[in-house]
């Protein structure tokens, strides 16, 4: 049996992190070469390989869960240097960075006061990996992120869920585009002639809002456009229609800039907060901070 060297793990961590040997050494501070003999070094410990080298290097699952026990000891050492600093009066200004996944429509919205508190209030910095709210959970299986904004009703083993609301959404097109293609009503065939705005192959939004107005799989083609400001400026000039949370949308209806295809008829999408069980207090907390948020931001489920 043998004890961590934690510099070994800590240039895990930065390879995982930045995903390249290069990006490491600049967080670490230290040269390409001195990383490389850190993971050679923690390879040769662990008897395996910890590190798939590539663009970008990815953690094998010992690497994960390495990884995941260097995160644990980061934010453990962060809160006891809070603790320590409020007993001798003193300031710990070092902050501590924590990994989540976040959905793209949340950090468009509520989720950037999230990043303020949590530096305000912990020392926290966030180290965001964004995904479709169905797909952020594949980080936390992975080991890849310690917690997740999610729309996953089904728990992860080893994490905790909890629910924070529910975004909604709205279809919205121009006045312009509706007179262009839906003068005869919202059908298959003319949403088949109509093109639509879709953020990315894994948005399944458009589909789920077909199937409720018309009670049938409709098939609907146009832009992909893996940007929310890009999304939203596409709607605006009429490139085509799309889904947009309506909290961001609001203002684009009173002025008559946009309007929804069907009033009264929204989709509603469940978020939920997932983190790991043997968190620390540091996660504990930001996990009160992302509630909080979402209580002034988010629908009631």
């Amino acid at each position: 049996m043998y004890g961590f060297d934690y510099d070994l793990l800590h240039a895990l961590a930065a390879v995982v992190q930045e995903g390249s040997f290069d990006g490491a050494a600049h967080k670490l501070n230290i040269t390409q070469s001195a990383v490389s003999q850190r993971i050679k070094h923690l390879e040769e410990r662990e008897g395996a390989i910890v590190i798939v080298r590539g663009r970008p290097c990815r953690p094998t699952e010992l690497g994960q869960e390495l990884y995941k026990h260097a995160q644990q000891v980061q934010l453990l050492e962060h809160q006891f240097r809070r603790a320590v600093a409020k007993t001798s009066d003193q300031h710990g200004n070092q902050a501590v960075t924590i990994r989540i996944a976040v959905n793209t429509d949340s950090l468009s919205t509520w989720f950037p006061a999230v990043v303020q508190r949590a530096y305000e209030k912990l020392l926290v910095q966030l180290d965001i990996v964004a995904d479709d709210q169905e797909h952020t959970n594949d980080k936390l299986t992975s080991g890849f992120a310690l917690a997740a904004i999610t729309s996953s009703e089904v728990p992860i083993q080893g994490f905790r869920r909890t629910t924070l609301g529910q975004m909604e959404y709205v279809a919205v097109a121009t006045p312009e585009f509706v007179g262009k293609y839906f003068s005869n009503g919202i059908t298959p065939d003319t949403i088949a002639d109509a093109p639509l705005m879709t953020f990315d192959r894994k948005d399944t939004l458009p589909q789920e809002w077909l199937l409720s107005v018309m009670g049938q799989n409709v098939a609907a083609n146009g832009h992909y456009m893996p940007s929310f400001g890009g999304y939203l400026e596409c709607c605006l000039n009429g490139c085509g229609w799309g889904m947009m949370p309506k909290s961001t949308v609001v203002g684009h209806i009173k002025a008559g800039r946009l309007v929804e295809l069907k009033p009264e008829a929204p989709i509603l999408v469940p978020l939920h907060w997932q983190a790991s069980t043997q968190s620390s207090e540091i996660l504990r907390q930001l996990g009160v901070i992302v509630m909080e948020q979402a209580k002034v931001d988010l629908l009631r489920a």
